[in-house]
């Protein structure tokens, strides 16, 4: 009797929790951030330094411009050298090309893996499968702990991949936009008793905004650090860090051969 009133009472602290959680910031925050992918008018260009599989594990410098279709990308240098010569020139082929079949480029901006998407999408699942605590205050923004509500009941394998995950958000009030996450993986994941595939523990989130202009908050900095198994045998590795700087808006609705210009 004692522990079915235990749990009775732990049930009620957890409604209660949550009910707070849905009204709370870190959910303010979520939503502003959700509409402002939706929302988005301006386009920025900004420095990006990346190591990731699709540098095949090298770190590279782009110069990143971001237009309606999708962002365009000038290779400047790896592992700190600078472009040869010829390779140089094989870029500006390359970008050359983009700018004359605009359908290539926007099939090659649609086959990139969107991590911002699926960030977002765990900010969204904070107020209703979390159980949030304030923790304070970092850097002028108000911190939230998060750990799995333990009361929520995971619907698909992404959402199981996500109630395994506890860390840390920030948010600037009255803004409600989001400072940083951190989140990391507390515990392994399986997907048809392990037949399916699992992601395994200590995978890490780690993803930093800024303001960058009065409308528009942008990622500084993504940090994604996952592996596992699918199907016993693929592999499934997610590895990348990339650090966006001198972040700079561009003029409205311009085109590809613009923006490989702007690239330079």
């Amino acid at each position: 009797m004692t522990a079915l009133r235990n749990a009775v009472l732990l049930g009620v602290a957890a409604l209660g929790t949550v009910a707070w959680a849905q009204g709370s910031p870190v959910a303010r925050m979520a939503e502003n951030e959700r509409q402002a992918r939706i929302d988005l008018k301006e386009h920025f260009s900004f420095l990006l330094l990346e190591r990731s599989p699709r540098t095949g594990g090298h770190l590279w410098m782009e110069r990143v411009v971001e237009v309606d279709e999708g962002k365009v990308a000038r290779l400047l240098q790896v592992d700190g050298v600078p472009l040869s010569a010829d390779a140089a020139t094989a870029e500006q082929r390359r970008l050359t090309s983009l700018a004359n079949d605009p359908e290539a480029f926007r099939r090659l901006n649609a086959s990139v893996q969107g991590d911002e998407k699926h960030l977002i999408s765990l900010l969204g699942a904070l107020p209703s499968q979390f159980v949030l605590t304030p923790a304070g205050s970092v850097n002028g923004c108000s911190q939230y702990s998060f750990k799995p509500n333990p009361a929520y009941q995971p619907a698909s394998m992404e959402e199981k991949v996500l109630h395994a995950m506890e860390g840390t958000v920030s948010v600037k009030e009255p803004e409600d936009r989001l400072c940083e996450l951190q989140s990391r993986i507390v515990t392994p994941v399986s997907f048809g008793f392990g037949l399916l595939g699992k992601v395994n523990q200590g995978g890490s989130v780690h993803l930093e905004r800024r303001q960058v202009s009065p409308d528009t908050w942008k990622s500084v900095r993504m940090v994604v650090h996952m592996d596992g198994k699918i199907l016993m045998m693929k592999s499934l590795t997610r590895d990348q860090d990339a650090v966006r700087s001198e972040i700079k808006l561009v003029p409205p609705h311009i085109s590809l051969q613009q923006a490989v210009d702007l690239t330079r």
